[in-house]
């Protein structure tokens, strides 16, 4: 597919300087861990080839960085360089057709594009599956594609004609994220900057993590996406909700909770005296940021728990409050993108993430509702974005793995319904032991529904 007959002016935007944060997703990223989170929307209803490759292209035009690659370019820096002829071709096959996946799903950013997408359709259904690389941009702007593309495509529906705006975008804005999200400057000086990067590598390499015990089988296939999913009710949601704040938090905190409990539960006796801890990613976006196209704005912080604090339930919640207190504060969160911005000067970084030993047990990311991450207005029924020809019954997804940690979770409430999708390490669990870790998490919950 090539969309350079579309494209715009992008005045003097491209070519764009990596910012530290795609920088870091770029050199953890391996063939073996490719550094990609994938997105499932399935469609009641159905959906036209034509008109979805029309949207399609007219949506990536809004958010350039995924049909870029990176490349040494400007002051032979490396840079986000557009290279639309490089954009994979949609796969779009009959619903019982497996998806294929070459180099075990790997996306190489500095010869292809960040983005694959597969459509399986039936005939009265559709799953369109994506694939994005972290480089090129995280959930939140993953999600801000998503409604262009769907904005796109239902402005090209008669049943749609004056229910549909899409919101604005700035690619220029992409130039300014660099800057906003550190408070360390280039012109500080390099003492100050080791600091920051020796401080902040201490925090995260110097802990004792226990990764997630693998199953004694090894699986048979490598299988991807392999999430596997788990849906709770509207009366549910309203449940948990109201368990939560019964101890002070929020729907984020129980579950970030809960899934401790089940990390400690999955491993036993293997964790020793070693820590449980969570990668939480945390969106640096703000109020003023709604027009940039979809890119990285997502720092990693952690969340990290001793058997004894997991053991006892209610400092469990105390202590995970405080800790979410401190990245809505954005603490951490600039401590870990300065830190970034000092070693993207030097081979620490890199040497480190290529030898390094568990830096996360597992990744917790908690979506809330997609659809309001989309940019412009698109029709719904009953919470759900519809229209004559189709309607979106579930909006799913999961932020990468890396390697040693084994298991990413994410939890989403769309159409008043509360779901959550697990992958793991597709080389050490098959979607049996992924369902069964996933079940485990999830009987951490259902006591607090049975008991309301």
């Amino acid at each position: 597919m090539s969309i350079q007959t579309n494209l715009p002016d992008y005045g003097r935007t491209f070519p764009l300087y990596v910012p530290p944060i795609d920088w870091f997703f770029l050199i953890d990223d391996s063939p073996e861990y490719t550094m990609s989170f994938f997105l499932d929307l399935d469609f009641s209803g159905r959906l036209d080839q034509d008109i979805f490759q029309a949207a399609l292209e007219e949506a990536l035009v809004r958010h350039p960085l995924l049909f870029c690659v990176i490349e040494l370019a400007k002051k032979n820096r490396l840079c986000w360089v557009p290279a639309p002829d490089k954009v994979p071709p949609v796969d779009w096959a009959d619903g019982d057709v497996p998806m294929e996946f070459k180099n075990n799903g790997y996306i190489d950013i500095r010869t292809e594009t960040g983005l694959r997408i597969w459509v399986r359709q039936s005939a009265d259904s559709a799953r369109v599956t994506m694939q994005f690389h972290h480089s090129a941009c995280d959930g939140t702007g993953g999600y801000r594609f998503v409604g262009d593309l769907l904005g796109c495509y239902m402005k090209r529906l008669p049943s749609c004609e004056g229910k549909v705006e899409l919101g604005n975008f700035d690619t220029a804005l992409l130039k300014v994220r660099r800057s906003k999200m550190r408070s360390i400057r280039i012109h500080d000086s390099g003492f100050k900057k080791l600091k920051i990067a020796i401080a902040e590598g201490w925090n995260h390499l110097s802990t004792r993590t226990a990764p997630l015990r693998p199953p004694a089988t090894p699986p048979a296939n490598f299988v991807l996406p392999g999430m596997v999913k788990q849906e709770f009710s509207s009366g549910d949601l309203a449940t948990l909700r109201t368990a939560a704040t019964s101890q002070g938090g929020t729907l984020n905190d129980l579950f970030l909770c809960k899934m401790f409990q089940a990390a400690l539960k999955w491993n036993g006796p293997t964790t020793g005296s070693r820590k449980i801890r969570l990668l939480v990613p945390a969106d640096m976006r703000d109020g003023q940021d709604f027009e940039i196209p979809a890119c990285n704005m997502t720092a990693c912080t952690f969340v990290t728990k001793t058997v004894a604090e997991i053991q006892d339930e209610k400092r469990l919640m105390d202590l995970v409050i405080q800790d979410t207190l401190a990245l809505k504060n954005g603490g951490p969160q600039s401590a870990f993108v300065n830190a970034l911005t000092s070693a993207m000067e030097g081979t620490t970084m890199q040497k480190l993430l290529k030898y390094g030993g568990c830096l996360a047990t597992g990744v917790f990311s908690n979506a809330g509702d997609p659809s309001r991450r989309f940019t412009g207005r698109l029709p719904k029924q009953r919470g759900k974005i519809a229209c004559d020809e189709f309607t979106l019954e579930a909006i799913t997804g999961v932020p990468p793995l890396r390697k040693h940690t084994r298991s990413t979770l994410s939890s989403s409430i769309y159409g008043r319904k509360l779901s959550f999708s697990l992958r793991c390490d597709p080389s050490l669990f098959a979607e049996s032991d992924t369902k069964a870790l996933l079940e485990l998490f999830c009987d951490q919950l259902r006591p607090l529904i049975e008991k309301a």
